[in-house]
């Protein structure tokens, strides 16, 4: 048996500390995945498809990020809501089209919902610079790329069919953060085929 011991602490004759830089200064031509959270090590806030908004924020403030993934009953991530999603116009707009009340809203009611995201697949990703991300973000208008991963479900076995799954996503104020300089995001509601054919032609 193995016997573990403290180790000696110390204290300190500063009066005061700063704290670590929590992202590092990167060069459009690092690698993409240094500036992508990778869900595999990086936990994500996940809230019902049910909870209401104001619950919604709180959550979302207590851990700190402007995103959440939203779930239904099975544990499926139906679409994504940002801090933006939850107030202004598009809760004022839900509440009128289905005749109720803003406390009456869910998270359901102004995520985006999967069908409408923007995604990259891992396999691109990783062949990508950080300025390929900045370039993607302004081409498309918004402020957070969705990472997917195409896997085989372990579960059914060898030979089972791949599925897609959540492995990442980019934020624009991270990436921001990190270039140091921002990027130049037009917002703008746009259809799959708009953004694809902005892609196709930058």
């Amino acid at each position: 048996m193995r016997y573990h011991h403290p180790l000696s602490v110390h204290t300190l004759n500063e009066s005061s500390l700063k704290m670590v830089h929590s992202e590092a200064h990167v060069e459009p031509g690092y690698p993409a995945q240094t500036v992508m959270t990778d869900l595999r090590v990086a936990p994500s806030v996940i809230v019902p498809v049910s909870e209401p908004l104001v619950e919604t924020r709180r959550l979302m403030q207590m851990a700190g990020v402007r995103m959440a993934f939203v779930v239904d009953t099975d544990g499926g991530v139906t679409g994504l809501a940002t801090v933006a999603d939850l107030q202004g116009e598009r809760p004022m707009l839900a509440a009128a089209k289905r005749a109720v009340s803003l406390p009456e809203l869910s998270v359901g009611d102004v995520m985006t919902p999967v069908a409408g995201w923007v995604t990259l697949d891992i396999r691109s990703v990783e062949r990508a610079e950080v300025g390929d991300i900045a370039a993607t973000f302004a081409a498309v208008g918004q402020r957070y790329l969705i990472v997917t991963e195409r896997v085989a479900d372990l579960m059914e076995g060898p030979g089972a069919p791949l599925r897609t799954v959540v492995r990442g996503l980019f934020s624009a104020n991270r990436v921001e953060r990190a270039l140091g300089q921002s990027i130049e995001i037009e917002p703008r509601a746009r259809s799959f085929a708009d953004l694809a054919a902005a892609l196709d032609h930058s």
